[in-house]
């Protein structure tokens, strides 16, 4: 009789039977022993799933088998290259496993055991767990505070999709802030990802033009939402970003009589007011805006992401051609 505990473990079964090449059985037929199998496996997508063929095994990760209750460590097993540890030879009773620290690098962490405490009841049972393994996932707010270098995951709604602007970044947004990721690729086959997306993003902390980013992102997008709705701020708001507290963030400035306009190749830049202060509007080459109808002292409305310019200020960049309206 072999034992799953946890829709999980079904799922890691099929799946990494599907990832193996070398024709090892990962279905895991009765055996005559008591044996608990654990399976490690590192979530790559950070979709907490395993994800196919985005998710690999991992090899190399000390897998403990500790008596629960005294917590003794009764033996270390090494996942081989299929990311499988296997304890045969278990006494009835009950157990916990663990996994050693070091083991997986100082990078990564364990996100997560289907069943961390287990109980081997009967004979000639196999018992498996699932063990996933991942970068740490941390909001916006404290991936904007971490020290450069640090590569972790983040989770939010995109506020700009990464087609919108030539320097190939993207904004995204969660419940303690936003945050501006560069250098962007998207998993999957996207061409492109859309305000209102739900992700995930692997990427290093960094910073460009003296603003916290999420550097090198490669997201994954797991559904989709309604698109986020702006923040209506006034034009000297904008111009500071609220102090940088509204770096990256979605906004919105309406009624701002425009005062100036240059092309600043390939972009082309316009200046309004709605008398708080001026503030920067960057229409990007990549958007086919009319350029022609910023004229000056006509009065307009646009919403788009804040945008440090590295001097201590910071422009508005509309996502598309709809987010600015000229009267």
């Amino acid at each position: 009789m072999t034992t799953t505990r946890g829709a999980l473990v079904s799922t890691a079964v099929l799946a990494l039977a599907a990832c193996d090449n070398s024709g090892f059985d990962l279905g895991f037929p009765a055996e005559k022993t008591n044996t608990v199998v654990a399976i490690a496996f590192l979530d790559r997508d950070g979709s907490r799933t395993i994800t196919l063929p985005t998710d690999t095994t991992f090899a190399g990760a000390r897998i403990a088998l500790l008596q629960r209750g005294s917590g003794d460590t009764l033996r270390t097993v090494l996942t081989d290259t299929r990311g499988v540890a296997r304890f045969t030879n278990v006494t009835l009773g009950d157990y916990r496993i663990a996994v050693a620290p070091g083991s997986i690098g100082d990078s990564l962490q364990v996100a997560g055991i289907d069943s961390a405490n287990i109980r081997v009841a009967r004979a000639n049972d196999t018992t498996i767990v699932v063990v996933r393994l991942s970068y740490p996932e941390v909001t916006l707010r404290q991936a904007r505070a971490l020290p450069p270098g640090r590569r972790v995951f983040v989770r939010g709604i995109i506020l700009a999709g990464v087609q919108s602007f030539r320097d190939t970044t993207s904004h995204a947004a969660d419940s303690s802030g936003a945050i501006r990721m560069t250098r962007v690729v998207l998993r999957g086959g996207l061409t492109g990802n859309t305000p209102g997306d739900s992700v995930s993003a692997l990427g290093y902390t960094s910073s460009r033009l003296g603003q916290p980013t999420l550097d090198q992102a490669i997201i994954s997008r797991f559904g989709t939402r309604p698109p986020p709705l702006p923040s209506i701020i006034g034009s000297g708001t904008a111009a500071t970003a609220s102090g940088g507290t509204l770096d990256a963030a979605l906004v919105q400035v309406v009624s701002a009589i425009i005062s100036d306009t240059v092309t600043v190749t390939p972009d082309f830049k316009v200046v309004a007011s709605d008398g708080s202060g001026s503030f920067t509007v960057i229409l990007d080459a990549n958007i086919n805006f009319v350029r022609s109808i910023f004229r000056l002292g006509r009065p307009m409305s646009v919403r788009g992401v804040l945008v440090p310019d590295g001097q201590g200020g910071w422009s508005l960049k509309p996502r598309e051609v709809a987010d600015a309206v000229v009267f």
